[in-house]
């Protein structure tokens, strides 16, 4: 059985998204910021919202885009200033004062999407704004397509995410490594899909990620089989796929059953090199192949440690 660990090391930083875009992520989500607060206390004059950073980039569960695929920022706009009358001001409104803030900001108008105002970058990144207030000590998102308010509440599930994680960093490598395939497949499950699947359903294996990985999809099929659900982990009334039909459910679990096949066709060939073309046919060529000379990439102790390396949670 052909031990494929380093070649996914290698492959785990050839994904990771270089710090030089997780910095300009950074900048401009400062810029935003900065522009709403002044927005919300010199126009508006009343108390300026808060913020908090959520998605991918939060759980550094990020991969490099294939093609012309935009980097992208997840920051919550919290509201500060409103009560408990759950009809004013309406996610539209709330929209409406974000986009004023920031426009002129970029070249490109800020849109509305169905849950955020989108402010996007020439420099191939966009940062997202979803919209928050606390009604009745419960967390609202404002759901702009409806223009309701419907609980939810990202602190929790990033909440969610580490206490998961602290069982295993192997589990976000996976989420990664799954990514990754989702992007290089067209596969219709989301990364916030693949995050509640590998969170849920992780198996460890000690240095052994190939392994990991397959245990853990094999975990996900039979949950997907037998749920035909991706329930959310912190409100177990959502089925995230709910609006899936059948056929779009069967053909994603097909895709996953597929990969489930060549992954332990992999796992089962002695020979090392051909196990890794197998894992490349999944992933594509930033799988690196196993060379027999010995002259494959290795994964230097510096950049290993970067990735095993845990965030504290956003406060």
């Amino acid at each position: 059985m052909a031990d494929c660990n380093d070649l996914f090391k290698n492959f785990l930083v050839e994904i990771t998204v270089p710090s030089e875009k997780t910095e300009k992520l950074q900048r401009g989500r400062n810029a935003i910021k900065e522009r709403i607060e002044n927005h919300f206390s010199k126009v508006l004059e009343v108390k300026k919202p808060s913020f908090y950073i959520q998605g991918s980039y939060a759980l550094k569960t990020m991969v490099k885009p294939l093609g012309q695929e935009d980097y992208d920022l997840d920051d919550g706009v919290y509201l500060e200033h409103t009560d408990d009358d759950i009809s004013t001001p309406t996610p539209q409104t709330v929209s409406s004062w974000i986009i004023k803030a920031v426009e002129n900001h970029t070249k490109k108008k800020p849109t509305n999407k169905k849950k955020c105002v989108r402010v996007v970058y020439e420099e191939g990144y966009h940062i997202d704004l979803p919209i928050y207030r606390n009604i009745r000590g419960i967390i609202h998102l404002g759901t702009l397509e409806g223009d309701k308010w419907v609980p939810s509440d990202a602190k929790k599930f990033n909440n969610w995410f580490h206490e998961r994680l602290d069982k295993t960093e192997q589990m976000r490598s996976c989420i990664k490594y799954l990514k990754a395939w989702k992007d290089f497949n067209d596969c219709d499950l989301k990364g916030i899909h693949i995050t509640v699947l590998v969170g849920l359903k992780h198996i460890e294996v000690d240095k052994r990620d190939d392994m990991s990985l397959a245990k853990t999809v094999d975990q996900v099929i039979e949950y997907l089989k037998d749920k035909r659900a991706i329930y959310n982990p912190i409100d177990k009334s959502e089925n995230m796929i709910e609006s899936w039909n059948k056929g779009k459910l069967d053909s994603t679990i097909k895709s996953i059953e597929e990969f489930s096949q060549k992954a332990q066709k992999s796992l089962a060939e002695d020979d090392k090199q051909k196990a890794s073309k197998i894992w490349r046919e999944l992933f594509g060529k930033r799988f690196p192949l196993h060379k027999a000379d010995g002259s494959k990439k290795k994964v230097t102790a510096v950049v290993a440690a970067k990735i095993v390396e845990r965030p504290k949670p956003w406060g």
